[in-house]
């Protein structure tokens, strides 16, 4: 089952979805955790997305984990392309004024 690069049809296969909760595991920084209970993650999205604890994981750091997995799978960086994307300086959304 693979991913789908469509955005309305889009589900995360199962093996990814594995793979986002060992890495949220991984970033987990409380066993005893009320919210997630040691995972690092609370539930499933509907489209087979892990939604991660706000209380004991480092997004960012997750995040930066699932970037450089998603960026090995071509399906996966398509959907996600958003996290490849470079923002623009902030000083290019304004006018240069003479």
């Amino acid at each position: 089952m693979g991913a789908s690069v469509n955005e309305e049809s889009f589900r995360l296969a199962d093996e990814h979805l594995a793979r986002a909760k060992e890495i949220a595991g991984r970033h987990c920084r409380r066993s005893g955790c009320r919210a997630c209970h040691g995972r690092g993650w609370t539930g499933t999205a509907q489209d087979n997305t892990i939604v991660l604890c706000h209380k004991c994981v480092s997004a960012e750091a997750a995040f930066a984990d699932w970037k450089e997995y998603v960026g090995g799978i071509p399906a996966l960086r398509e959907h996600y392309k958003e996290l490849f994307e470079q923002p623009a300086p902030e000083g290019a959304a304004q006018e240069a004024r003479p």
